[in-house]
């Protein structure tokens, strides 16, 4: 080709790149139109969505420029139907990753990142399967669409005929500064540009490149193996009163250890027993429970009709957590109170460091322990774990018996109908006292099972009779196999309860149940809704039902209900422990007095919750009513959190390094009330954040306006700064649609003072609609402190209603 040969390798350079480039958007307009932030979402709101991914997938693509120009030489191969080939399959192997992250989002609802190294290849198969898939459809075939088609365009990219069409009119060397230019400029361009415009996270993630994700979480994931657990083993362990709050230093070497001081909070809700003994103990863990569907005022409308009612007649606490955002962390958590270690407790070697879990206290003190679960429980260790506690029975997969039907829909295993008359077949078999767990499985992937037709049908009416908006509804019945599902677990705990009711022994039983974090198919608004679950405290020993507004976590009720049983029904607990949790709040109203750590998979980065504060990433929240996070820019509440954090932190470095949390099993002790530590005081809302704040939000609805009516809270020892407090209108998309201001105000120390404000509503304005308020700068109008966003409005009953 002589001098021509750089400039035709050129051509072909940029037609193939450009063929590249429209199948990567190709893959993102599939994903993104079909993901699961976009069920039920009407035109208009998808755009945002769909344009910030197409600017993604631009970006990382001119990211990845210096390993695509690897591609350079190849050009020079002699045959055509070489330079086709391996053309093709470097572009391929650029794709292909892409088509199955992006396949693996629109399954389970969440990116993938450094959580796929936390599952062995055998678990992997397992969920894959489960979601009723083999792992060669896990993609979905038609997001292969843009891989299928790549190589018929790389061919007429490299075909002398489109080369031909090309007339390079600059020299080799200015093309290849453009390129360089335009990926330098791609990695100084910020990648995540107005994904924070967008209402929820759910919309965030669906519009973020799934392989930039992964990317990133995996060098995440690589920091922090040389980041807080390294440098928290070159450091002396900290001490349990920095750890937990507890005042006395047992053990040096084990730095969770500490006196068991936990005070009982819950025995003035409880009668004695029929019989003067222990009560029987049922703890229920549902797969996927979330806050956001299920209970009084749910976010989305609720879909446990059951549970519903029986949260009147219960303990129901109202903000409550749990530790980890899938199921690897349930148990420790909820039956241990224990740390993460490093991928999770029970991801420790074998034999698991020993504890006095709840089983294995109650065990020690006569109870017979059983555990049922419809899927195999050597998945994320949990047979270990309960064999390491002494479970006496361990219903599962593998020995689940005859006479049951596996869901065909699912390799998971048995489906929650099957699993509750499983139970209900041994129930006049149990031996009072008894610690019985029940773990669900159907609310996850793929959410079908055996009879859906019903419960499809069921759905349309609950929808009729929840009276949700059609934005709502269409987004309902856009994933309708989840939310059938939901009403089909819901039946199953409903049987469950029942028959247990006809038993002997249920009059004196205590009930528990909870999530083991929020299913993430269901489009997630906020990040801490992924942790916000139900917990219910039924029993008919119950004196009086109580709705709790306090934060707890899942690592806080172990320490209460040792507490309980101990003071009030002759039991005795550990001497020392090195549970985590402090005890269940049970304020009514909303406050938050405890602190506890928080992780979302095996390998992300512990978050924490400290009092009003949440740390996750490197920054700061403040935890408002209604769960909701605020971020919040103070140097010295963040230094004091992660503070709090890297304490943690040293703690869980101590178990890994030792191999154990308690040198040898603790003696058990009778309750003792001079014993106790004082229960926390919930911290006034004026008192717990510093700065100004919006708190107690209420819209009324009247017509064609919204009253809006809130405090304003200067939590500072000095006179705020003027503010002007400011109620802004959004519709469905989260478009401006009217804004309106009160006159500039300051308020002195401490003062908390109520204002309301009037905003007129356009024809239109329904539940998908939202109202953001806080207090501005006058002169800039931008925030001046924490304000409370996204506010659905109300339905247009005319009835005040809190903000959710």
């Amino acid at each position: 080709m002589g001098g021509s040969e750089p400039r035709l390798r050129w051509r072909w350079l940029l037609r193939a790149l450009l063929v590249l480039l429209l199948a990567q958007w190709l893959l993102v307009l599939l994903a993104t139109l079909a993901g699961p932030a976009m069920a039920g979402q009407a035109g208009a709101q998808r755009w945002p969505v769909l344009g910030l991914a197409i600017w993604q997938a631009s970006m990382v693509l001119l990211r990845g420029l210096p390993l695509l120009l690897l591609a350079w030489p190849l050009l020079r191969l002699p045959s055509a139907i070489l330079r086709w080939l391996t053309l093709s399959l470097l572009w391929l192997l650029w794709l292909l990753p892409q088509a199955g992250l992006e396949g693996y989002f629109q399954q389970a609802g969440t990116p993938l990142g450094a959580d796929l190294l936390g599952y062995s290849a055998e678990e992997i198969r397992t969920t894959l399967a489960g979601a009723g898939v083999s792992a060669g459809q896990a993609a979905g075939w038609w997001l292969l669409l843009p891989c299928l088609l790549l190589p018929f365009g790389v061919a007429w990219a490299l075909s002398a005929r489109a080369s031909g069409q090309v007339r390079a009119a600059l020299p080799s060397r200015r093309h290849w500064l453009l390129l360089a230019g335009l990926c330098l400029l791609a990695w100084w361009l910020p990648l995540d540009a107005g994904l924070a415009q967008l209402p929820d996270q759910a919309r965030r993630e669906q519009a973020s490149s799934k392989l930039a994700w992964f990317v990133a979480d995996l060098w995440r994931w690589q920091q922090r193996e040389r980041g807080p657990l390294a440098s928290a083993q070159a450091h002396e362990p900290a001490s349990v009163e920095q750890v937990t709050g507890q005042s006395q230093v047992l053990d040096a070497g084990h730095p969770l250890l500490h006196a068991e001081r936990t005070p009982d909070v819950l025995g003035r809700y409880f009668a004695p027993t029929s019989h003067g003994g222990p009560p029987n103990v049922v703890v229920v863990i549902v797969e996927g429970l979330g806050r956001s569907f299920s209970g009084p005022d749910a976010a989305l409308g609720s879909f446990t009709p059951f549970l519903d009612r029986l949260a009147t007649q219960s303990l129901y606490f109202d903000s409550f957590l749990a530790n980890q955002g899938r199921t690897f962390g349930v148990l420790p958590s909820l039956l241990g109170s224990l740390p993460f270690a490093e991928q999770g407790f029970l991801a420790l070697p074998e034999p698991l460091p020993d504890h006095p879990g709840l089983y294995q206290v109650l065990g020690q003190q006569g109870y017979q322990r059983l555990f049922y679960n419809g899927t195999d429980t050597r998945f994320d260790n949990e047979r270990g774990y309960l064999q390491a506690q002494g479970v006496e029975q361990i219903v599962d997969l593998g020995n689940f018996g005859p006479g049951y039907q596996t869901n065909p829909h699912s390799q998971w295993g048995y489906a929650d109908e099957a699993l509750a008359s499983r139970v209900i077949a041994d129930m006049a078999g149990f031996k009072p006292p008894f610690l019985l767990g029940v773990q669900t499985i159907s609310m996850h992937t793929s959410y079908r099972f055996p009879g859906q037709a019903h419960w499809q049908q069921q759905l349309q009416g609950h929808v009729q009779a929840l009276g949700l908006p059609p934005a709502r509804q269409a987004a309902v019945q856009a994933q309708s196999d989840i939310y059938s599902t939901i009403l089909y677990t819901d039946a199953q705990l409903q049987r469950l309860l029942q028959a247990a009711s006809q038993q002997p022994w249920h009059a004196d039983t205590i009930y528990l149940i909870s999530g083991d974090h929020r299913l993430p198919e269901i489009p997630i608004g906020e990040h801490i809704e992924r942790y916000h679950v139900p917990l219910l405290i039924h029993s008919p020993l119950l004196r009086q039902p109580a709705r709790i507004g306090a934060v707890s976590s899942q690592m806080d009720v172990l320490p209460s209900l040792m507490a309980l049983l101990s003071a009030h029904y002759g039991l005795q607990r550990p001497a020392q422990t090195p549970w985590l949790g402090r005890g269940l709040d049970m304020s009514t109203a909303f406050s938050s007095t405890g602190h506890f750590p928080l992780k979302q998979t095996k390998t992300s980065a512990e978050e924490y919750l400290d009092g009003r504060w949440w740390l996750r990433d490197g920054q700061l929240y403040a935890l408002e009513k209604g769960m909701r996070l605020s971020a919040v820019d103070d140097a010295q509440a963040l230094a004091r959190v992660q503070a709090r954090l890297h304490r943690y932190q040293q703690a869980n470095a101590a178990l890994l390094a030792q191999g154990q949390v308690l040198a040898s099993r603790a003696p058990l002790q009778a309750y003792a009330q001079d014993q106790v530590d004082a229960p926390p005081l919930p911290q006034p809302a004026s008192q717990a954040l510093p700065g100004l704040g919006v708190e107690d939000v209420q819209l009324r609805r009247q017509g064609n306006r919204l009253q809006v009516s809130a405090a304003f809270i200067n939590g500072d020892d000095h006179p705020s700064a003027w503010f002007v407090p400011l109620a802004v209108l959004l519709d469905a998309q989260g478009s401006e649609r009217g804004e309106v201001s009160a006159a500039a105000v300051q308020l002195a120390p401490h003062q908390r003072r109520q204002l309301g404000l009037t905003l007129p509503l356009p024809a239109g304005a329904d539940a998908a609609w939202s109202v953001s308020l806080r207090p501005s700068d006058p002169q800039t109008g931008r925030a001046s402190g924490r304000g409370q966003y996204r506010i659905a409005l109300p339905l247009p009953a005319g009835n005040p209603e809190p903000a959710p």
